[in-house]
């Protein structure tokens, strides 16, 4: 007799990643396999695809025929609640580009930063659909390897969690399916994959400072967000190649970090930085149990700041995006350092 079917809901889906430069699913076997750690996520996009091509011969009637998928693409996008978790601090590093370093050699407890680099980081990623609980239940795997980070916004709204949205391009890209087995692993590349221990997730309300907006004379300005986001881009490119059925490279192109949001109207200091081209800078901390971040962008410019009334009863704002130039940090004992941001964390201490 039939069986009631049930199709799979998305609790099924999960997300693992390891950092690696390697693109193919042949350099993932037996020894060669690699620890992942599993991403908590809001929603996912990863994909892959061909390019569909039609023929475009003249065959004697009007019917078309001979079409084929050809050049594949392979892109993702992840979106993860904000907090001091180190999957956190990975996406942290593989979206600037760069690796954490202390901000005191001699004082490791002081915590570390991240500045804007031009090291190539890249991850794998393994989607995985599960069917089912049991070791004979199939997983289905979707591979992403050499994935770059193209862009990642990070958003702070009235009374919301603080996310973290991500746009990624990947290399080359695989799939395939196995029965999980005993360990749950079955077809996988790696050889476990680590849940992350809770974090609180921060948000705009408990664990944001304010963001402040600092003048040219060093004086901080009068400034209230209503929100704001956070944005920066790599702006990647895939670089193709005859007899490679995905991208043969990534390219990589400026850097690009803009702040951008609203911000309730108080006086014309805005409006003036952004007419006589005047530099600001903005610093901003997200503090939570197991950690603290400090964002820093030393030289920035006033773009279009907007303020117009358009309606009774409302506020009167201004939106505002703030574009990030080359400058420099003093970052504890690190004098000078050449930047457009900077993003420090400090752990909290453990208690003894």
């Amino acid at each position: 007799m039939p069986k009631v079917k049930s199709f799979n809901d998305t609790s099924a889906v999960s997300l693992a990643y390891g950092i690696s430069d390697l693109d193919s699913k042949s350099d993932f076997v037996g020894a060669a396999k690699i620890p992942m750690s599993l991403i908590p996520f809001t929603t996912e996009g990863f994909a892959m695809q061909k390019e569909a091509k039609s023929s475009t011969a003249i065959r004697g009637n009007r019917r078309t025929s001979g079409s084929k998928n050809t050049k594949g693409s392979a892109n993702g996008a992840l979106t993860l609640e904000f907090g001091a978790t180190q999957f956190v601090l990975d996406m942290l590093a593989l979206i600037s580009l760069s690796n954490w370093k202390d901000i005191d050699p001699a004082t490791p407890a002081l915590g570390k930063y991240l500045v804007d680099g031009e090291t190539k980081k890249y991850m794998v990623v393994e989607k995985t659909m599960r069917t089912g609980p049991a070791p004979t239940d199939r997983l289905d795997h979707e591979w992403y390897f050499g994935t770059i980070m193209n862009d990642a916004t990070m958003e702070f709204g009235d009374g919301e969690l603080i996310t973290l949205a991500m746009n990624t391009m990947s290399a080359n890209a695989d799939y395939a399916s196995a029965l999980a087995g005993a360990d749950g692993l079955g077809g996988s590349i790696a050889t476990a994959k680590t849940t992350p221990a809770n974090y609180e997730i921060a948000d705009s309300s408990n664990n944001l400072s304010k963001i402040e907006i600092t003048d040219a004379a060093n004086k901080v300005m009068e400034v209230t967000w209503s929100d704001a986001s956070f944005q920066i881009q790599n702006n990647a490119r895939e670089q193709s190649g005859l007899g490679h059925q995905f991208a043969a490279g990534i390219g990589l192109g400026k850097v690009a970090a803009t702040f951008s949001g609203t911000i309730y109207y108080y006086d014309q200091a805005i409006l003036d930085a952004h007419m006589k081209n005047k530099r600001v800078s903005l610093k901003t901390t997200i503090a939570t149990a197991e950690g603290t971040f400090t964002i820093r962008m030393p030289n920035l410019m006033a773009q279009a700041p907007t303020n117009n009334a358009e309606s009774e009863n409302t506020d009167f704002s201004t939106a505002l995006t703030l574009q990030a130039e080359a400058g420099t940090l003093d970052i504890g004992t690190n004098l000078k350092v050449p930047c457009i941001f900077c993003i420090e964390y400090v752990p909290t201490p453990v208690a003894p």
